[in-house]
């Protein structure tokens, strides 16, 4: 059986900055047989610590914003914490797949967007809170509501993700192989 087209092989993927020094310790002249000239701790790039920082930055911004213009309450839905959580498990596996199957170079797009703003924009432990908030002040039919409708969504915002990602990577790598031709 074949693969599909849009299969890439490892060897082909790009090489994030954040997998570098895990690449490079693998291709030590001392690796794996030897300890020697080796540090426990990984080599972090100023780089990749910015770009995670300036999408963190802009994710909690956004995270923010969203929460002071759609304030919750623990009487309804909350709607606010809810969006953005569903709207960032939409975000990232569209960051993964076109990080790997469409941009030559992505140096610094999974730490920007999939590690910093995604990372900020989402969190599970604001559900938690909210569900136990809502719990605690008698509401428990709209908790396990609101935490099955969190954890619906957001698996079939990552489906869609994954679809459109593989969608435009297919459309866009057809566009280069009929330049290419």
């Amino acid at each position: 059986m074949t693969e599909p087209a849009w299969v890439d092989r490892d060897d082909d993927l790009p090489i994030d900055p954040d997998v570098e020094a895990v690449e490079d310790a693998r291709h030590h002249p001392t690796a794996p047989d030897s300890d020697v000239g080796r540090t426990p701790w990984p080599r972090l790039n100023p780089k990749v610590i910015a770009a995670v920082f300036a999408g963190g930055c802009v994710g909690g911004g956004v995270r923010y914003g969203v929460s002071e213009a759609w304030p919750a309450s623990t009487q309804v839905f909350p709607w606010a914490t809810f969006t953005v959580n569903v709207a960032g498990a939409f975000v990232l596996p569209l960051v993964i797949v076109v990080a790997a199957d469409v941009l030559a170079r992505p140096r610094y797009l999974r730490p920007l967007l999939g590690t910093g703003f995604c990372g900020a924009l989402t969190t599970f432990s604001s559900v938690v809170v909210t569900v136990d908030e809502l719990t605690a002040h008698g509401h428990a039919q709209l908790a396990a509501g609101y935490l099955t409708a969190t954890i619906a969504a957001g698996l079939a915002a990552v489906a869609l993700g994954l679809l459109v990602g593989r969608s435009f990577a297919a459309w866009r790598n057809g566009l280069a192989r009929e330049g290419a031709r």
